[in-house]
């Protein structure tokens, strides 16, 4: 059933980021944005949120593109789609951690339909692509009244499903550097549909040698109220060779500092443990990629 026809509710079709703003900063919270509509049906069907209007982004054709930016890297509309993502050649080639995210959430009609922008809004702890994010350096960019700002993506998340977006603003967009050597994105589910018990993206940069870590990048889906980023982990990299025993060694630091919620899905203890190992999974992973030895997650 499409999220138009599931609820009785006033929509608003604007044709450019400014006339959406305005309209949400008309509603206040009375007002929620419609992107593809998977997460927001879900939270309609169970009665979390009852707007009286919807915010419809399909007629924004900027919310849809993929270009390159000056800068070597690359900017992701908001409204562009998790199959957008997994078929986007440019994004695959520089960014595989996030094609790897992307071919994680949930199933093929939810991806055909949901969006990067609404996937990093539901601020769901266990989501794929906010960890390989994280891994990757990202930013968002944010459009106001005020106009537009932009901050790293492990600013985006206040607390438990909730992000620091005020009524009236409007994520419009991702934004990644450029690239460094690979990047992988690895999670652990008990059904392919599954949200991450654990998930784990690694975003590296290598010396000339190709075997000692320059910078790492580590975000963590399912290790806390919000993704995370394993900063303690990330310097425990920087500047040792790459071996099984420095994986390992990352893997208990971010198993340490990581936050994890206990629920019916899996304890405490089991999702540190989760952490550790697919620390040292994701960074494998990566790590191969970097010397063109491994290809898929």
């Amino acid at each position: 059933m499409d999220v138009l026809e599931a609820v009785e509710t006033h929509v608003l079709v604007p044709e450019s980021v400014e006339d959406a703003i305005a309209q949400l900063a008309e509603l206040e919270d009375e007002g929620k944005v419609l992107a593809g509509g998977q997460s927001l049906l879900v939270l309609f069907r169970f009665g979390f949120v009852t707007p009286t209007s919807l915010v419809s982004l399909r007629k924004i054709d900027e919310l849809k593109r993929i270009e390159p930016t000056a800068d070597g890297g690359l900017r992701i509309g908001a409204g562009v789609s998790q199959y957008q993502i997994i078929a986007d050649s440019m994004i695959a080639g520089a960014y595989p951690a996030l094609v790897d995210a992307a071919k994680c959430v949930s199933s093929p009609q939810v991806r055909r339909r949901g969006t990067i922008g609404g996937n990093l809004c539901h601020a769901d702890p266990t989501a794929d692509p906010p960890a390989a994010l994280i891994a990757l350096g990202a930013d968002v960019e944010i459009a106001s009244s005020e106009g537009r700002r932009t901050l790293p993506i492990d600013e985006l998340f206040a607390d438990y499903m909730e992000t620091i977006l005020e009524p009236g603003e409007l994520l419009t967009a991702v934004l990644l550097p450029a690239p460094g050597s690979s990047s992988a994105y690895v999670k652990h589910r008990l059904r392919g549909i599954d949200t991450a018990i654990v998930g784990v993206g690694i975003g590296l940069t290598l010396a000339d040698d190709g075997t000692t870590c320059e910078s790492a990048r580590i975000g963590l889906s399912g290790a806390g109220a919000t993704p995370l980023r394993a900063r303690g982990a990330e310097a425990a990299l920087a500047g040792v060779s790459l071996t099984p025993q420095a994986w390992a060694g990352a893997g208990r630091i971010a198993a340490e500092e990581c936050e994890p919620l206990e629920d019916t899905e899996a304890s405490e203890w089991y999702r540190r443990k989760m952490v550790d190992r697919f620390v040292q999974r994701a960074g494998a992973l990566a790590h191969a990629r970097a010397n063109g030895q491994e290809t898929s997650a």
